[in-house]
């Protein structure tokens, strides 16, 4: 991973997830490993709320730690969904 990829690059994002992403102004990898899934997926869903689904939040993890999102262990998506869910 270079520090100048773009989002469209990285592993899991589609066309789709990166245009929302830009959507609310996460324009850069770099960007998207700080601020991190979670906040990511919040972030979204609060903007599109009708199309984020869970598997995005899986998507983007996956994205970060350069995994494809079927691999993201059941144990984090688990801290995932309470991170965003306010559960935690």
């Amino acid at each position: 991973m270079t520090d100048d990829q773009r989002i469209l690059d990285m592993r899991n994002i589609d066309p789709a997830i990166t245009q929302w992403l830009h959507e609310v102004g996460i324009d850069s990898a770099t960007q998207l490993r700080r601020i991190g899934a979670a906040e990511a997926y919040r972030t979204m869903r609060a903007w599109r709320p009708w199309s984020t689904e869970l598997i995005i939040l899986w998507a983007l993890e996956g994205a970060i730690n350069e995994v494809d999102w079927i691999d993201v262990t059941p144990e984090r998506r688990l801290e995932l969904r309470r991170e965003v869910e306010g559960d935690t």
